[in-house]
């Protein structure tokens, strides 16, 4: 549907009283799927079995279906009903906030059909394939699967397909009913027997039989979105692949694997941070010891979802151990790269899979590289105020309200930093955990108490912890106002910087602290902004999005850096910058393993 179609269905959505947005969206839906199953059959319909199954999606108002009716009379001419994908509307008519409420990230139609192309690739189509989407939403795999079958293998009769071959699951029953109605379109039946089914993929059971694929995009559920008793089912049950603070969509490759047929394929798109994230060990381990990876397409960055900001990794499985080898592809925007690699090198602490001069390179580095990070030194996370927009000043504030200057520190965000230099913008904060009684403070609890619903509205304050006017996690005062390195949690770079002149930090922001004695800080600042271990680095941290890399504490802590031993350690410890060239020689380095330094800076 056009753009100004759309306009014209929400005009009408809006028009609507008494109900939520939701609830009114889905009612239209219903109502234009009806209009245009009727246009084109004979047969009114609510004579078939799908539409009476959703009735109660039907909110009965006779204005609303006369205007849905005429708009429809009018357009329905411009629709391609055979190819019409309800799931499309719904994603068009709900907005950003209603999408995040509901969790709906469908999947695009190219990552889909790529993903098609690859598992047939392996796994031939027969007249008695059982195909199963776990988590099917608007129905966009089973459509697309329904189509390849069609077009490659026209032999087999459509219904078939549909009854006999195509298997869905969803949580959500509105989406059944997208799905339901989107095959109707597409198929051009509909007495359909379908196999489309309103369970909970996890905990329910499926009186189906194995399948041959299993196939889909399992929900990105963390563990602050879930429900205590769930999650405490989640464990007794997946323990093996679900723990902490692990997502819901580990889960599903257990599951996956339990209905599965002995030479079943299995291809699911999920977050690619399974590869790296601290509690997907148990993840990586089970798929290691369980599945023969054939193939692992890595987004690598690029969030390939509109709206959503989290970067993708589609992965082939299958049941069958036939070999070692598996294909590792990197997609990055326009920049793709591809080759093999053995399956018995991936370890459960994190997946780093690079090309083989690149990893020769790393384990090079690696292996002389003699200190840990987390041996010389502590890594903390900046203040949480709770209420920035309370405790973040300017001048011009302080001065109008005269705020008690002992309560003042200078503060920086992540953007505020490179490795050279602080970009100060003049803001300061607040450091209310000073104040011991508000009678000491007058200026600063007036100007605070414009916020003091919101403030007394934190969790801990709820609970006790905080008083109203103190910082959320104001952290250790002395951290900041001592020498310390900071740098931003998330960059395209390394930026690491020595502050000598007591900047408070925002939470997006990481300090170290707590040298051991007699270690160079000249020397650790200039080898933590080197080329050669911005390349280390890199080589293991999560890209979070276009060449854009999470430099996580507990990453950070488990890597290592050189620092020179004997006479070597007095001639570094006077250098303030340290090029490749410097640690040519040292690390064994050739021109040739340069350029690859220099491709990942």
């Amino acid at each position: 549907m056009d753009k100004s179609l759309i306009s014209e269905i929400k005009c009408i959505i809006d028009e609507i009283e008494g109900y939520d947005y939701i609830s009114k969206v889905k009612y239209v839906i219903l109502l234009i799927c009806n209009e245009l199953y009727n246009s084109v059959n004979e047969n009114p319909m609510k004579s078939i079995a799908v539409f009476k199954e959703y009735a109660k999606f039907d909110l009965g108002i006779f204005k609303t279906e006369k205007r849905i009716a005429e708009l429809m009379g009018i357009n329905t001419g411009n629709i391609e009903i055979s190819s019409f994908y309800p799931a499309s509307l719904y994603e068009a008519l709900l907005t950003d906030k209603e999408k995040k409420s509901l969790g709906q990230v469908y999947t695009p139609f190219e990552i889909i059909n790529n993903m098609l192309h690859e598992v047939f690739k392996v796994k031939n189509i027969e007249v008695n394939t059982k195909i199963l989407d776990p988590s099917c939403g608007g129905g966009y795999f089973l459509i697309e699967i329904y189509k390849y079958i069609r077009h490659n293998h026209p032999e087999i009769h459509n219904r078939h397909i549909v009854e006999n071959m195509l298997f869905g699951i969803d949580i959500d029953d509105f989406s059944i009913f997208l799905s339901k109605m989107g095959l109707i379109f597409h198929t051009g039946l509909d007495d359909i027997k379908f196999n489309i089914y309103n369970l909970d993929f996890l905990i329910d059971n499926l009186n189906t039989g194995k399948f041959d694929i299993i196939i889909g995009n399992p929900p990105y559920v963390g563990h602050k979105n879930s429900t205590g008793n769930y999650k405490k089912l989640l464990y007794e049950k997946y323990s093996d692949v679900y723990y902490d603070k692990a997502d819901i969509s580990y889960c599903f490759f257990k599951k996956g694997k339990e209905l599965l047929k002995q030479e079943g394929i299995i291809s699911f798109i999920t977050s690619r941070y399974f590869m790296e994230a601290l509690y997907a060990d148990r993840l990586r381990a089970f798929i290691k010891k369980n599945y023969n990876i054939v193939a692992l397409i890595d987004y690598s960055g690029d969030t390939a979802f509109k709206r959503a900001m989290i970067s993708p990794a589609v992965i082939i499985l299958s049941n069958k151990w036939n070999k070692n080898m598996f294909l590792y592809v990197k997609k990055d925007r326009d920049v793709i790269e591809s080759y093999k690699y053995r399956q018995d090198k991936l370890k459960s602490s994190g997946w780093i899979i690079l090309k083989d001069e690149d990893e020769k390179l790393f384990e090079k580095i690696d292996s002389i590289s003699n200190t840990y990070i987390k041996d010389i030194l502590s890594i903390k996370q900046g203040i949480i105020t709770g209420c920035d927009k309370a405790f973040i000043v300017t001048e011009e504030v302080i001065e109008n309200y005269k705020i008690e200057s002992f309560l003042l520190k200078k503060w920086i965000k992540n953007s505020n930093i490179s490795k050279k230099s602080i970009k100060y913008n003049n803001l300061y904060l607040i450091y209310s955990d000073n104040i011991q009684n508000e009678s000491d403070c007058p200026n600063a609890i007036s100007y605070l108490s414009k916020y003091k619903d919101k403030l007394m509205s934190r969790r801990e304050c709820k609970k006790g912890f905080r008083k109203w006017y103190e910082l959320q996690w104001g952290r250790n005062k002395s951290d900041y106002e001592n020498p310390k390195i900071i740098f931003p949690y998330k960059s395209k770079q390394n930026n690491f910087y020595f502050d000598e002149e007591a900047f408070f930090c925002s939470a997006d922001i990481y300090l170290m602290n707590e040298f051991s004695k007699g270690l160079s800080l000249n020397y650790l600042l200039s080898y933590l902004n080197s080329e050669i271990f911005e390349f280390y680095l890199k080589c293991q941290l999560k890209k979070v999005g276009r060449n854009i890399y999470e430099y996580y504490p507990y990453k950070l802590n488990n890597l290592k850096v050189y620092l020179p031993q004997g006479d070597i350690a007095q001639k570094f410890s006077r250098m303030e910058n340290i090029s490749i060239e410097i640690f040519k020689k040292l690390f064994n380095i050739n021109d040739k393993e340069v350029n690859i330094i220099k491709n990942y800076i």
